[in-house]
C-alpha cells in the first residue's frame, strides 16, 4: 500500500477521495495554500501549504485535487520537477476502453466513459457522467466537469475547460486555455483564449491569459 498527500483541501477532494482505491493508497493528509495546518478536512489533516513542509518527500505518491486549470498545472509541475510520483484517480464506476489512454494525475469520476480510441493527457479531470467519445483527444491540463459530451474526434486543447451539460459536436477543435459555458452546443471550433456560452455557443471573450 502506497502513502498519499493530496494537494488540495476542498470539495474537489472530496471526490477524489471518494473514488480512491484505498486498498491500493493509504490517505496520509493535504498540502493546502490556503488553510492552515492541522485543520481537519474529512478525518485527514493539512500537512502544510507547501512541499517543503513534507518530510521524506519521496515516500509519498501525490494527486492535485484543484478544479481551476491554471492552478493545478501549477501544482503538477512543482511536482514533476522534483521527480515526485503522481498518481491517476479512477472510479470503479467508471466505463474506460481498453483502447483508451491516460496520462499521469488524471480524475476520472463515477460514471465517466472513455470510449475505444479516446486519449487523456496528464492532469486532467473527467468528471461525474463526462462522455468522452471515440477517437477524441483530451490534452494536458483539462477539465471536463459533469455530464458534458465530446462527441466523436474532439480535440481539447491544454488547458481548455469544459462546463456542465455541454454538448460539443464531433471532429472540433477547443482551444488551448478556452472555456466553454455551462450548457452550451459547440458546433464549430472553439479559438484559443476565448470563452463561449448559449447554443449555439457563441464567443463573449477572448483573452491572451489564461481565465481565472
Amino acid at each position: 500500500m502506497k502513502n498519499l498527500i493530496i494537494v488540495g483541501a476542498g470539495g474537489y477532494a472530496k471526490s477524489v477521495l471518494d473514488s480512491l482505491d484505498h486498498m491500493n493508497f493509504r490517505m496520509m493528509g493535504y498540502i493546502d495554500d490556503v488553510k492552515p495546518r492541522g485543520i481537519d478536512h474529512q478525518g485527514f489533516p493539512v500537512l502544510g501549504n507547501s512541499i517543503d513542509c513534507i518530510e521524506n518527500i519521496n515516500e509519498y505518491v501525490y494527486f492535485v485535487a484543484i478544479g481551476n486549470n491554471a492552478k493545478r498545472k501549477v501544482w503538477f509541475d512543482k511536482l514533476k520537477k522534483r521527480n515526485l510520483s503522481l498518481i491517476n484517480v479512477i472510479d470503479k464506476s467508471a466505463l474506460v476502453s481498453h483502447a483508451a489512454s491516460i496520462g499521469e494525475g488524471c480524475f476520472i469520476g463515477k460514471l465517466a466513459i472513455l470510449n475505444h480510441g479516446s486519449s487523456v493527457g496528464d492532469n486532467c479531470v473527467i468528471n461525474t457522467r463526462a462522455l468522452i467519445e471515440h477517437g477524441c483527444h483530451v490534452m494536458d491540463h483539462v477539465n471536463v466537469s459533469t455530464n458534458a459530451t465530446l462527441n466523436g474526434d474532439v480535440i481539447c486543447e491544454e488547458g481548455s475547460f469544459v462546463g456542465s451539460g455541454t454538448v460539443i459536436n464531433g471532429q472540433l477543435t477547443i482551444g488551448s486555455w478556452a472555456l466553454v459555458g455551462s450548457g452550451a452546443v459547440v458546433v464549430k471550433d472553439v479559438k484559443p483564449h476565448t470563452t463561449v456560452v448559449g447554443v449555439p455557443a457563441k464567443e463573449i471573450r477572448s483573452t491572451n491569459h489564461k481565465y481565472n
